[in-house]
């Protein structure tokens, strides 16, 4: 098995890599139409990003490899502003947020054996698509931050892929089997950590999130998350009953058998398992990147980086979501 190449970690390197796209024509096309990139705008677009990271007094360790600091750009559409801001927020979460973001690789087999949340494949946008099946995760001994590092996982062995970076994914949140203890576990703090990298810091085009067999009991959630959800992204989101609505909203070729489609979940997990032994290397970056907050950040109020501070709730602060905590 070919492993990937492992990028530097060295915010100031000696020497920057070259771009050399992998995009075919429609990708390129679509990258110039929908986002502003083209070889004009890219160049000094990424010459700009990676100034801002050699000059961040906070960054100790960054990728500064066109592949990685594409994903902010494109995200936000070339606009230079936005996509540092974006960095910012992804390297401020995911520093803050070590439980969440931070992966372990000893307990991956034990996730992927069970097929829970499954990247089936591109459909017919070129958008890949992500299986989750929600109600199957042990709710007894599973947490909620093993399930973002689990889908984290999933989004980290797709996301330096350019035709992704362009035409983006669709998500498939199954509920099926899932009780109230699948709820309970998302206290305020971890759902506002959860909806602020929703929002703000997942630098890829999120473009469908398809809801099937949701609980009734799960609205009070649901409701929370959608009064912190942008708007754009609220018009995304697409709810089916049954497997037959699903099927109706979703390309049937990448849909598993057990959704009416032809493919097999084994063997899409099975690729994945592979896909993930390939890049490990490269997807264990994410545990290297590193913040010194105790040097003024940009944003910073204080010279303490008061910029960086959470502003989560107290986890002891859970309001209603303290009734969901029972089966």
């Amino acid at each position: 098995m070919r492993m990937a190449v492992v990028p530097g970690m060295e915010k100031k390197p000696l020497f920057y890599d070259e771009y050399k796209t992998t995009l075919g024509p429609e990708d390129l096309r679509k990258a110039k139409v929908e986002l502003h990139e083209d070889d004009n705008s890219r160049e000094p677009a990424l010459a700009q990003i990676r100034e801002y990271i050699a000059k961040h007094p906070q960054i100790v360790r960054c990728r500064t490899d066109s592949i990685f600091l594409l994903r902010f750009l494109r995200a936000r559409k070339f606009n230079v502003q936005a996509a540092c801001q974006m960095l910012d927020d992804w390297l401020i979460t995911g520093w803050k947020a070590k439980d969440f973001f931070r992966f372990k690789p000893n307990e991956w087999d034990r996730f992927l054996d069970q097929a829970l949340i499954v990247p089936v494949g591109p459909d017919e946008k070129g958008r890949m698509v992500i299986i989750c099946r929600y109600g199957l995760f042990d709710a007894e001994t599973v947490t909620a931050e093993d399930q973002i590092q689990l889908l984290t996982l999933v989004l980290e062995s797709f996301i330096d892929t350019e035709t992704y970076q362009i035409n983006g994914m669709v998500v498939v949140l199954d509920f099926q089997g899932a009780k109230m203890a699948h709820f309970g576990m998302w206290t305020i703090p971890k759902l506002k950590t959860l909806m602020s990298a929703t929002n703000d810091i997942l630098p890829l085009r999120l473009k469908e999130i398809h809801l099937i067999q949701l609980p009734k009991y799960a609205c009070v959630l649901l409701d929370f998350c959608l009064s912190v959800m942008k708007p754009k992204l609220q018009q995304r989101i697409k709810f089916h009953k049954t497997t037959d609505e699903l099927k109706a909203a979703v390309d049937n070729s990448i849909l598993p058998t057990i959704y009416g489609g032809s493919l097999s979940l084994e063997e899409a997990n099975d690729r994945f398992r592979k896909r993930v032994a390939q890049e490990r290397d490269r997807i264990l970056l994410i545990n290297e990147f590193d913040l010194d907050v105790t040097m003024p950040s940009p944003n910073a109020k204080n010279s303490h980086g008061a910029g960086l501070q959470s502003d989560l709730a107290d986890e002891a602060v859970i309001g209603s979501f303290r009734k969901l905590n029972v089966d």
